[in-house]
């Protein structure tokens, strides 16, 4: 039986939202933020388990939606339909998910986001809360390069073999940087977002002004 290794930071305490909407800044943080509260680094370097700063290998930068995303050796290994699967199951594997699965969900179009509903979420009443409520949304085109995020890199908070705390970190083009709380969950021989529970009060979204000295840095290109 593989034991479990659990390493944790405190979370840092921030205000705002995330911009991410195709006609404005405040709709776009309104938007994202409904979506995910309607359904919803450091560490390791005593050598006793996994290291939470090990960074992806061979990084490339794909565009989906007008958002650059990362793909490296630890993931995602197979694209279809708009869905993004196969991750490794490491703490590099685990961020690559959160952030991959958090962008796709939120700016797939309307021919693509059942597809990461099935293949990247925990399945729940979390996300038939988010696809209730995404049915009344419509996306037909990539995001504007004014409000599509920029990533900046993430710090896992919390990990796991089975599940997974990751704070994912962006900026937009006004300079402005938030940070989006995730989880991710060991599922179906995936990791797959976990969405809030949709009676949440936490923040998902939180605006930042400095970066955690801890950060692992995986810059999008600008």
């Amino acid at each position: 039986m593989k034991s479990t290794v659990t390493q944790s930071h405190p979370a840092t305490g921030t205000r705002g939202a995330v911009r991410c909407a195709l006609r404005g800044p405040a709709a776009g943080a309104l938007g994202f933020a409904l979506l995910m509260a309607a359904a919803g680094c450091g560490g390791g370097g005593d050598g006793l388990g996994p290291r939470l700063t090990a960074t992806p290998t061979h990084v490339r930068w794909l565009p989906f939606q007008g958002v650059q995303l990362p793909h490296a050796d630890q993931g995602p290994k197979k694209e279809a339909g708009g869905a993004a699967t196969g991750f490794e199951h490491s703490p590099p594997g685990a961020a690559l998910a959160a952030i991959v699965h958090t962008v796709r969900l939120s700016v797939a179009s309307d021919t693509q986001w059942s597809k990461v509903v099935v293949l990247e979420l925990v399945p729940g009443r979390s996300s038939d809360e988010w696809s209730v409520n995404r049915v009344q949304l419509s996306i037909t085109g990539p995001a504007s390069p004014e409000y599509a995020p920029r990533l900046l890199g993430y710090r896992i908070t919390d990990y796991a073999e089975q599940r997974s705390s990751v704070d994912v970190y962006t900026e937009y083009s006004d300079k402005s940087r938030a940070v989006n709380h995730t989880v991710v969950e060991w599922f179906g021989n995936d990791w797959r977002l976990r969405l809030p529970d949709p009676e949440s009060t936490a923040r998902p979204v939180e605006a930042v002004d400095v970066l955690p000295a801890d950060i692992v840095k995986l810059e999008a290109p600008s």
